[in-house]
């Protein structure tokens, strides 16, 4: 089960952690999408 919580803007938040292909990884807080497509989007920042 994933768990979260809703922030001040009534927004679900989950934590999430995420690796990239050298193996770094990463964990980040999600705002989930009730139009959830199968893709998760993530910053220029946070892919560089």
């Amino acid at each position: 089960m994933i768990e979260g919580v809703v922030n001040a803007a009534y927004e679900p938040i989950v934590t999430l952690g995420i690796q990239g292909p050298t193996g770094q990884a990463s964990v980040i807080e999600a705002v989930i999408d009730t139009g959830f497509t199968g893709f998760l989007t993530v910053t220029p920042a946070l892919v560089s």
